[in-house]
C-alpha cells in the first residue's frame, strides 16, 4: 500500500530519469527499481489528484484537490453556456469538442478522486510476482521482460509527456496568433471575457484558462497512464505465468513435488484473474467515459475538419490535431487492452505445453485441463455496458464514425 507523502513524491519523482538511465545502461537484464506505476501516482500526487488515505489527511492537500474540481466544472459550465453564442457549423463544432474534452477531464479525475484508494490495492497486487511467487529470483528471461515492460512504460510516459506540453501550447498560444481570444469560447458575468471592454479581466482570464488548460492536461494524462500501466502489467503477468507454466515440464521431481510448484502458479493465475476483476471496477466509469468521449471527439472533429478545410484553414488544421490526439488516445487503450486479450489466451497453450504431461498422476492432469478450460476464455478489460478496449472494439469506433459522419454530410 501506499503511505508516501507528498515530499518523497517529489523525490521520487526527481530520481526517475536517473531510475530510467540506469535501466537503460544494464548490460545484462537485472532488477528494476520499481514498478513504473509508483511514477505516475507520484506525478498525480504532485498535481494534488491523488487524495489516497494519507494525502487526503492532510486538510490543505484535500482543499485543493476540492478546488481543483470546483474550477474545472466552472470552465465546463461557461463553455456550455456560451454554446449559443456559435455563429456557424464550424465555430460549434469547435466547442462542443472543448465541451466533450472538458466532461471526459471532469469525470476521470473525479473517478480518481473517488477511487485513489482502491488504485493503491490494484499497485500493490501488480507486484506480485516479486513479493509472493519469486522474490529475489535471478532469472534472465523474467528479468528481460520485467526489464522491457519498464522501458517501455517509461518511454511512453516521456514521450506523451513531451506531446501534451506541445498540444497544451497550441491552446494557449493559437488565440495569440489570431482576433486576441480566449483559449476556450466561454462566457463569464458583467462581459469580462471581452478584451475590448475589459481588459485586465480579459488577460487574468486568459492567464487562468491555460494554467488550468496545462494541469487538466497533465492530470488526464498521468490518469490515463495509470489505465495503460494497469493493460501493460496485466499482460507482463500474464507472460510471466506463461513462462512459469512452461518451466514446469522441465522439473525433473516427483508428482507431489510437480503438483506442489503446480499449485503455486495456478494461485498466481488465479491473482491475475481477480486483478482484471478489480481493475474493471475501479475503472469502469472511467472506461465508459473514454469510449464516449473518444466517438464524439473523432466524429465531431473529423467532420469539422472537412467543413472548414475550404473555409477557415488554421481551424482545419486545429481539428486536425484534435482528431489526432483523439485517435492516438484510443488507440493505446485498444491497443495494450488486445494484448491482454491474446496473452490471457496465451495461458492454455503453455499449459499444453508442459512436457510429458500426460504421464502425470490423474489428479494432476485433471488440474492441467482444468487450467486449459479455464484460459479459453480471454480477459478482458471491458467499458460495461459496452465494449471491452481491443482492436476489434476501435475498428467499430472508427465504423461508426464514419457513419455518423456521412449522416452528418448528407444533412449539410
Amino acid at each position: 500500500m501506499n503511505d508516501s507523502g507528498y515530499q518523497s513524491n517529489l523525490r521520487l519523482l526527481r530520481g526517475f530519469l536517473d531510475e530510467f538511465r540506469s535501466v537503460l545502461r544494464q548490460e545484462s537484464p537485472g532488477l528494476i527499481p520499481r514498478l513504473a506505476f509508483h511514477y505516475v501516482r507520484a506525478f498525480l500526487s504532485l498535481l494534488c489528484q491523488y487524495p489516497n488515505k494519507k494525502l487526503a489527511s492532510l486538510s490543505l492537500y484535500r482543499w485543493i484537490n476540492f478546488f481543483i474540481m470546483g474550477n474545472v466544472m466552472t470552465i465546463f459550465w461557461t463553455m456550455f453556456v456560451a454554446l449559443p453564442e456559435s455563429k456557424n457549423v464550424i465555430e460549434m463544432g469547435d466547442d462542443l469538442v472543448w465541451i466533450s474534452g472538458m466532461a471526459l477531464v471532469f469525470t476521470k479525475i473525479v473517478y480518481m478522486h473517488l477511487r485513489c484508494d482502491e488504485i493503491d490495492e490494484l499497485i500493490w497486487h501488480f507486484d506480485y510476482y516479486n513479493r509472493e511467487l519469486r522474490p529475489h529470483h535471478t532469472d534472465e528471461e523474467v528479468l528481460g521482460w520485467q526489464r522491457l515492460c519498464y522501458v517501455i512504460e517509461s518511454g511512453l510516459y516521456i514521450n506523451c509527456f513531451c506531446l501534451v506540453n506541445f498540444f497544451s501550447a497550441a491552446i494557449f498560444l493559437q488565440p495569440l496568433l489570431g482576433e486576441g481570444k480566449l483559449p476556450f469560447h466561454c462566457v463569464y458575468p458583467f462581459q469580462w471575457h471581452r478584451l475590448d471592454l475589459h481588459p485586465y479581466s480579459f488577460w487574468f482570464l486568459y492567464i487562468w484558462q491555460s494554467v488550468t488548460s496545462q494541469h487538466n492536461l497533465m492530470s488526464i494524462l498521468m490518469v490515463d497512464m495509470v489505465g495503460i500501466t494497469a493493460f501493460l502489467q496485466t499482460a507482463l503477468n500474464l507472460k510471466l505465468l506463461c513462462i512459469e507454466m512452461r518451466r514446469l515440464g522441465e522439473m525433473k521431481v516427483s508428482d507431489e513435488r510437480f503438483h506442489e510448484e503446480f499449485c503455486r502458479v495456478v494461485r498466481f493465475h488465479q491473482h491475475i484473474i481477480m486483478l482484471v476483476e478489480k481493475a474493471n471496477r475501479a475503472f469502469n466509469g472511467a472506461f465508459n467515459a473514454q469510449l464516449m468521449a473518444s466517438f464524439s471527439l473523432i466524429s465531431i472533429s473529423t467532420f469539422e475538419t472537412m467543413a472548414a478545410a475550404a473555409v477557415d484553414p488554421k481551424m482545419a488544421a486545429k481539428f486536425v490535431l484534435l482528431m489526432l490526439v483523439a485517435f492516438i488516445q484510443l488507440s493505446l487503450w485498444c491497443v495494450t487492452g488486445t494484448l491482454v486479450y491474446t496473452q490471457s489466451v496465451e495461458v492454455a497453450q503453455a499449459a499444453f505445453d508442459i512436457n510429458d504431461w500426460h504421464t502425470k498422476s490423474p489428479a494432476i492432469q485433471k488440474d492441467i485441463s482444468f487450467v486449459i478450460l479455464r484460459a479459453q476464455k480471454p480477459l478482458m478489460y471491458v467499458a460495461e455496458p459496452f465494449l471491452p478496449f481491443t482492436l476489434g472494439t476501435y475498428m467499430l469506433v472508427l465504423k461508426n464514425c464514419y457513419r455518423l459522419l456521412a449522416l452528418m454530410q448528407e444533412s449539410m
